[in-house]
């Protein structure tokens, strides 16, 4: 196994530079960082040609990637063309608001969907089952940034209107009042809620259909003929091998715990790294929108490499060389 990891993190070193090079290419090719100076009247012809010699935008765009990359390996990941801060401070400024939004939303959707996808699958056909199946559908199928907008309207709009305890319509915590915790499980609610609903859909859907396979199968019939209890048969011989699927989603899910939910954090004004992400892409800040990037892309291979371990852990059968 020690091997084996060694290896594949080996073969991630020329994946991240494949991703890098394409992204840098990408975003630099999406718009002109100059536009950002457009609306200022005072910015001559000199002006504008010292800033571009400065930030080297005058080279070919593989000379410029090269020198990110250089910054880079020396652990500078750059300066935004916008505020001035080094792009590495201004993601660890949002990083923990955004573990604490995604790192809610993660709990509550193991909690709900794990005996509701099981359940599901062990009472297949019955009127729970449909009901359950068919909630999950309608969530999955809703529009996170519509359901934002109607719990807006309903739990922050109206409810105040009609004289009932309201929830905020979003940020992080009152302004007047200053951050406090009440303030902010207040202002969590909603998001929390609102991305849970989406992820428990689809938790639901991949566990049932995963503990559906397996209690098919002959093991599982052998461990009910030697009498073992229907609750012992379903939770340590079913649930242990109907989560290697669900492994694969947990960790395809671990870079979105750590990078956010780029349309809510919009939607309820949530100070995280999904919103300083599209802030920034608004405003063509590639510093930025490349450490985001990458950021994300070490995380997707780190992800990768968790699901390997927790395959063999989950499965004796499952070994790495």
């Amino acid at each position: 196994m020690g091997r084996y990891i060694v290896r594949r993190l080996l073969q991630a070193i020329p994946l991240l530079f494949l991703i890098s090079l394409l992204a840098f290419v990408l975003i630099r090719m999406s718009g002109d960082p100059m536009s950002m100076y457009g609306g200022n009247a005072a910015l001559t012809a000199a002006d504008r040609d010292r800033i571009i010699a400065a930030h080297g935008w005058d080279k070919p765009i593989v000379v410029q990637y090269f020198y990110w990359l250089r910054d880079v390996v020396r652990g500078d990941w750059g300066t935004s063309l916008y505020t001035y801060q080094p792009v590495t401070q201004m993601i660890w400024e949002r990083l923990p608001n955004t573990l604490i939004l995604m790192g809610t939303v993660f709990v509550l959707t193991l909690i709900v969907a794990i005996p509701l996808g099981i359940y599901s699958a062990i009472r297949q056909y019955s009127f729970a089952d449909y009901l359950i199946t068919g909630i999950s559908f309608l969530a999955f199928a809703i529009p996170t940034f519509w359901l934002g907008l109607v719990c807006i309207m309903l739990f922050s709009v109206k409810f105040k209107e009609w004289g009932w305890p309201s929830l905020p319509a979003g940020g992080m915590y009152d302004l007047a009042a200053g951050p406090s915790f009440p303030g902010l499980l207040q202002h969590l609610v909603l998001p929390a809620f609102v991305l849970s609903i989406v992820s428990m859909a689809g938790y639901i859907r991949y566990l049932r259909a995963s503990m559906i396979e397996v209690l098919r199968d002959d093991y599982i019939r052998t461990a009910r003929a030697k009498g073992l209890s229907e609750g012992s048969v379903n939770w340590r011989h079913a649930f242990r091998n109907a989560l290697i699927p669900l492994v694969t989603l947990i960790t395809m899910n671990i870079p979105t715990i750590f990078s956010g939910a780029l349309v809510t954090e919009q939607v309820f004004a949530w100070p995280g790294m999904g919103r300083l992400f599209i802030d920034h892409a608004n405003r063509g800040d590639y510093p930025v929108l490349m450490g985001l990037v990458m950021t994300v892309s070490l995380l997707v291979v780190i992800g990768n490499l968790l699901a390997d371990i927790v395959y063999a852990a989950l499965d004796p059968r499952i070994r790495f060389q």
